[in-house]
């Protein structure tokens, strides 16, 4: 698979290089007016200081105003371009990815990159010389960490919110970007907190645990530890800092659905007649919940560019990926992993509940999770169209593949962007309609539904 993906670029180290983060530098300064600012940092990968030396060099190449910020969080690169006011930034990331991986998110302007700047960067890269031309004008360079900016802007949002007496927490950084820094802000903030943390030495080799949060099976450690410690909360972060997840006092991960709908209330009357943009893999439930509150509720394509960009466009209050991303207006449509924790122990504090009161609260989701089907490289397009046409008559949408719509459920196929496979989820009014749900699309699909009612089945039998 390329590195370029259809938001931002990621891979392996091996496929990356130092010449290649020059050249991507080169290219984007050249985009930038001659008194424009433009910010870089990067998260705690072996890789990435010699990546964002190499950055920071060919935007200097282009004679770009550099803001250096180091190894931050990648939050707190978004949060500089805001306090700066610059024209743009650039994070040396793999965001959740595995160790040996690297990328790079990037924003010039109030938008992230379109699939078409993804592919002009790439195309531009291909025939860039790998020196700078001979009468390149050299930038200015700053060295920036905005550590004690975003601190107090930190303190002036959440220093009056309710402060959650004696309760005990458990933060997992997972040897990440806020290893370190996540306890020393929320103690700042919360001085009622007992707080507690797992993992939290900064290490881009990432020996703890995977950076990836999303998953279930990665949290285990911060599970185990929320239960040993009488614990009121966990919470667990990504390699570079914008996703989070949350643990219950009963040790139980909440689902992204669970997440959302909780953060939902935190809204509450103040969703009335705004934007609410959600992930179009979610449950139906969170548009109900959102849609309860008198707000709009608007499905977009998954991706963290996508949802962003539909939040701007939108003027939207709030936003959800089921990979944990939760996005704000106050943020200027971005996400901030630390934010959104501060938002849950402020709203938990308020209602005198816990999270698992909360939790029991949440509608019933029955729900598969993504069922990969591997496919030829580049066959993922052939796919889609079949499965749209094996069902004329069902209502369907094209956002991001194909949704088909069922009396009592749906059926998303989708392709990957990381690999040669199609997704594919269901959704069921009852976990009897989901079943009926999966029949009805792998009778109507072939082969191809043949492979994905195995995998529903085995699925099926490793939850029981």
């Amino acid at each position: 698979m390329s590195i370029y993906k259809s938001c931002d670029i990621r891979g392996p180290v091996s496929e990356l290089s130092p010449e290649l983060y020059r050249k991507w530098g080169r290219i984007l300064g050249r985009k930038l007016d001659s008194d424009a600012v433009f910010i870089v940092g990067g998260d705690v990968r072996e890789s990435t200081p010699m990546f964002l030396q190499m950055l920071a060099e060919g935007l200097l190449e282009a004679g770009a105003a550099v803001v250096d910020l180091g190894i931050q969080p990648t939050p707190i690169v978004y949060f500089a371009k805001r306090y700066a006011q610059a024209t743009g930034c650039a994070a040396v990331t793999a965001s959740h990815g595995p160790p040996d991986t690297n990328g790079l998110k990037w924003m010039i302007g109030d938008l992230p990159p379109t699939e078409g700047d993804v592919r002009a960067l790439q195309e531009a890269a291909e025939v860039e010389p790998d020196e700078a031309p001979d009468d390149a004008v050299e930038g200015s360079h700053i060295v920036n960490h905005v550590v004690s900016e975003y601190e107090d802007w930190l303190w002036e949002r959440w220093a009056a919110a309710p402060d959650p007496p004696g309760r005990r927490v458990v933060i997992d950084p997972g040897n990440g970007c806020w290893s370190v820094r996540a306890r020393y802000y929320l103690v700042d903030l919360f001085s009622n907190l007992r707080l507690m943390a797992l993992h939290d030495e900064v290490d881009g080799a990432f020996p703890s645990r995977s950076p990836d949060c999303a998953r279930p099976e990665h949290l285990h450690k911060l599970a185990e530890a929320v239960v040993r410690e009488k614990a009121h909360l966990g919470i667990a972060f990504d390699g570079d800092g914008d996703r989070v997840a949350f643990v219950d006092e009963t040790g139980h991960v909440l689902r992204a659905e669970e997440a959302t709908w909780i953060l939902l209330q935190s809204f509450a009357a103040e969703l009335s007649r705004r934007e609410f943009v959600y992930d179009l893999k979610f449950s139906d439930q969170m548009a109900a919940a959102a849609s309860g509150f008198g707000a709009n509720a608007v499905a977009e394509r998954s991706g963290h560019t996508f949802i962003r960009s539909r939040m701007i466009r939108d003027g939207a209050l709030f936003g959800a990926e089921i990979s944990g991303h939760y996005f704000y207006e106050e943020l200027g449509g971005g996400d901030d992993g630390l934010f959104t924790a501060c938002r849950m122990l402020s709203f938990l504090a308020a209602s005198g509940r816990s999270l698992a009161e909360w939790r029991g609260d949440c509608p019933a989701v029955y729900m598969t999770p993504d069922l990969r089907v591997a496919v030829e490289e580049g066959g993922q397009d052939a796919v889609i169209e079949m499965v749209a046409a094996a069902f004329p008559e069902q209502p369907q949408s094209r956002v991001d593949g194909v949704r088909i719509d069922f009396l009592d459920g749906w059926a998303l196929v989708r392709s990957s962007v990381t690999a040669p496979e199609i997704t594919v989820r269901f959704e069921g009014r009852s976990s009897e309609a989901l079943g009926r749900v999966v029949d009805v699309f792998s009778g109507a699909t072939g082969a191809f539904g043949e492979r994905v009612r195995s995998l529903y089945e085995t699925q099926s039998n490793t939850e029981v």
